[in-house]
Formats: structure tokens, C-alpha cells, sequence
């Protein structure tokens, strides 16, 4: 199956378990994933349970194929019923972000908050200039004669590519106890 991944939608939600109800829920999940997996643009679900198996939160990562199919299947009254039961069993936390904080890896899943965002533009500048300032030091000669569009292109190119797979992984880690304090510090 090939689908464009540029449309491709993340949804995390997650839920800490009510004490004594681990078997109700743990059923759910399962009834709950069985449908979602015959969900048109449905694309699969990982669930992380940070601290084993006895911990009492689930992260419950899903992909859709876009936003409609995402939309099409939350709004769905079969979907509702399941989250409503859910909330017998256990208590939901969604959270969202703007694109930007993917850049950031959450240290060992701890922090699950991204960092501030004067922080985030600190480190996203920092990261750009040093890639700006060395592509067109290594490239001004031999493109200095193209069009603007054209170098334009090439430049952007480069910046874009550079940041998300190379430098910003690269500063969440090294930042990361500037970035994450609380969670670093105390270690949940």
C-alpha cells in the first residue's frame, strides 16, 4: 500500500489506569483496537507503557492517513461508546502541539510536555544559522551565479533536511537538561 506521508496524522492519548481495574481496561484496549484497525486511513497504534507492564499509565500513539480519517473515526458514535467506557476504567489526558516540538525527543519518555517555546526558538536559531552559515560558505562559489530562486531552493533545501535529521536531534540531546529541567532533575 503506498499513501502519501506528508498528510499522515499522530494522535496520542494518554490514560492512567484506575487502581484495580488494569483487567477491564486491558480488554478494552484490546476490543478497542480490533475495530480500529478496520478504520479506513487507519495506518496502526503503539502503546508505550513506561515502566513495565505493572505501571498504571498507557500511551496510546495512533496514525491516520490524514486528518479527515482521523476526524471520521474520533466523531464516530462507535468510537464515543468506547471512550466513554474507557473512562470507567481509567482517566484520559490528550495532548497536542504545533509541529514544532517533534524536533525535541522526550528524554526516556519523561517529559511529555515539550519545552517552552522561547526555548524551543533558541535552539531552532542557533541550529539554523550554524547550518545557513556553512552551507552558503561551502556553496556561495559554485552557486553564486544561479538564480535566486534556483540557490533558493537549494538552500532551503539543505536547512530543512539539516534540521530535522541532524542538528535538532543532536541539540534536543545535548540541551536536553536546559530543555526538560523538571524531568531530568527528578526523573518523572
Amino acid at each position: 500500500m503506498n499513501h502519501d506521508h506528508t498528510n499522515e496524522v499522530t494522535f496520542v492519548i494518554r490514560r492512567n489506569i484506575k487502581s484495580g481495574y488494569e483487567r477491564e481496561y486491558d480488554d478494552w484496549l484490546r476490543r478497542y483496537l480490533a475495530i480500529e484497525r478496520k478504520t479506513p486511513g487507519y495506518l496502526g497504534t503503539t502503546i508505550i507503557m513506561p515502566g513495565g507492564a505493572n505501571s498504571g499509565i498507557r500511551y496510546i500513539i495512533q496514525r491516520y492517513a490524514d486528518k479527515a480519517s482521523m476526524k471520521a473515526r474520533k466523531d464516530s458514535q462507535e468510537s464515543l461508546n468506547l471512550i466513554e467506557e474507557a473512562n470507567n476504567y481509567s482517566i484520559p489526558h490528550y495532548e497536542s502541539g504545533t509541529g514544532m516540538e517533534t524536533w525535541f525527543s522526550l528524554p526516556d519518555l519523561k517529559a511529555i510536555i515539550p519545552p517552552p517555546r522561547w526555548k524551543m526558538a533558541i535552539v531552532i536559531f542557533i541550529a539554523a544559522y550554524g547550518i545557513s552559515l556553512l552551507s552558503r560558505y561551502i556553496l556561495n562559489p559554485y552557486l553564486r551565479e544561479w538564480p535566486l530562486l534556483s540557490s533558493s531552493i537549494i538552500f532551503t533545501g539543505i536547512l530543512v533536511v539539516s534540521l530535522t535529521y541532524i542538528a535538532m536531534p543532536i541539540l534536543s540531546r545535548l540541551l536536553r537538561r536546559w530543555l526538560y529541567p523538571r524531568s531530568v532533575a527528578t526523573g518523572s
